[in-house]
């Protein structure tokens, strides 16, 4: 039955004409083939490179899989001390709260750009993996592949602390777990991977009670009777007040009292925190595809979200006017319409999205300034094949914030405001960029391949405070 489900859904994808056979086939393949924990909160970006397919193309499919059923969106924070996922069950319009990560202890701010992970994982009618039945759940197996981020790279010392689990199960609903345990003096831990939740005790030398207990309330909450008990003999409970099963784990503390004591800013990766390149809530709402199918997604009407860097570019029609009064609306508006087409594809093929169309002019995000620069000079170039039309292309890069306008992401903040003010400088079939833009990695090896228009020049933008440098390509 899943089978058939799985290919029902992939032939919806495939529809959509975007992807050839050998994509689906190797989606297939990958969904059917591979263990469970390589389809829980799966990254596209390691898909590409374990497949060999594009990077572009699976993020695209991705976002096709789930609008079609195939796969789950997962959002989750990624804690700058120990990596953990923590979850939030309303994708963008909660991510304006702060979260906690339980094991660290600590309040972590959400940074679209830089803390931000967007996972995907099959969905159950698809195919049922161990990770969507808690009766099936090992906390020895299962454990850091459901608290943690698969992007985390160092997880060494969790995974020796995992090794000393003292005590560890799964308790049925509506059931209670006891056992008798020698304990030595130390700071435990116990946790409900599943649910992202804590707590801690201290066993002490001849001080504290020989028991302790636990419940597990709705929402996955733990309650913990004490907080200190004497080493030695003691007893520990645990009571699951929830109708379903949960899994538990009991062990060493493992967090280092020197890192615990830093002072991490949000969004933070503390040294030796390596994490491999994933995919952010940024590169999400700055794909095009995900503009086109989740249009109901939005972001919280409260003060909207807060981007550490995004890439914003404008284009212009040179002559739009002129055009109108010699071919006459209606043949004009058709190239007009033609013209966003291009433009909309070629955004799109740059891992950008177009935000909205102004008149005859286009606004763009994109994740890094590189891709931004490259999508212009593609622009300069296929814009030729739609009539006599002409570009004129501004862009800047910092930071901005999101807002949803009726049930569409928009932009707004100094960095559009500079962007369009960019544009507005711009010559024909000329491309200005920021000395924000300029100075970005990557971009140096995109300028290489265009032609200068001249040196850096200092302008002064309206609405903007002081001079700007700014530099012109053709």
């Amino acid at each position: 039955m899943a089978s058939n489900v799985r290919d029902t859904r992939l032939a919806a994808v495939q529809s959509a004409g975007r992807f050839s056979d050998a994509v689906i086939d190797e989606l297939a393949r990958y969904l059917t083939e591979s263990p469970d924990e390589k389809l829980f909160r799966m990254n596209p970006f390691r898909y590409a490179a374990e497949t060999g397919t594009e990077e572009s193309t699976a993020v695209e499919l991705f976002l096709y899989a789930a609008h079609a059923g195939v796969l789950e969106f997962s959002w989750g924070v990624i804690c700058p001390i120990c990596g953990a996922f923590v979850r939030t069950e309303h994708a963008l319009r909660a991510l304006d709260q702060e979260r906690g990560c339980a094991f660290c202890d600590i309040t972590i701010s959400p940074v679209m750009d830089v803390n931000v992970e967007v996972a995907f994982s099959v969905a159950p009618s698809v195919r049922t993996l161990r990770f969507h039945e808690p009766d099936r759940f090992d906390f020895a197996q299962d454990s850091l592949t459901l608290f943690f981020s698969p992007t985390v790279i160092n997880t060494a010392h969790i995974e020796r602390a995992l090794r000393q689990t003292m005590w560890s199960g799964t308790v049925a609903g509506g059931a209670t777990l006891e056992v008798e345990n020698e304990l030595a003096v130390g700071e435990y831990v116990v946790t409900l991977p599943e649910h992202h939740v804590a707590t801690r005790f201290t066993v002490a030398d001849g001080e504290g009670e020989s028991t302790l207990n636990w419940e597990v309330l709705t929402g996955g909450r733990l309650i913990q009777s004490g907080a200190r008990i004497a080493a030695g003999p003691v007893r520990l409970a645990i009571r699951n007040r929830l109708t379903r099963p949960v899994i538990f784990g009991a062990f060493v503390d493992p967090r280092s009292p020197d890192m615990l004591a830093q002072n991490f800013p949000p969004g933070a990766v503390p040294p030796g925190q390596d994490l491999h390149r994933f995919f952010s809530a940024k590169d999400l709402v700055t794909t095009q595809v995900f503009h086109e199918l989740f249009r109901a997604e939005s972001v919280p009407a409260q003060g909207g979200l807060s981007f550490r860097s995004l890439t914003v570019l404008f284009t212009d029609l040179k002559g739009s006017t002129e055009l109108y009064s010699r071919m006459g609306d209606i043949r004009a508006y058709g190239l007009v319409r033609e013209h966003f087409g291009v433009l909309r594809e070629i955004v799109a093929a740059h891992s950008g999205a177009v935000v909205k169309t102004i008149g005859d002019a286009v606004m763009a995000t994109f994740p890094v300034p590189e891709l931004a620069l490259e999508a212009a000079a593609a622009m300069n170039r296929e814009i030729g094949k739609v009539g006599d039309l002409e570009l004129k292309i501004g862009m800047h890069t910092g930071p901005c914030i999101a807002v949803d306008i009726n049930e569409r992401l928009d932009y707004f903040g100094q960095t559009v405001n500079i962007a369009a003010r960019v544009q507005g400088i711009a010559d024909s079939r000329q491309i200005v960029c920021t000395d924000s833009v300029y100075e970005a990695p990557g971009v140096a090896e995109v300028i290489a391949k265009l032609a200068a228009a001249g040196p850096r020049e200092c302008e002064a933008l309206k609405g903007v405070d002081g001079e700007v440098g700014v530099w012109r390509f053709q």
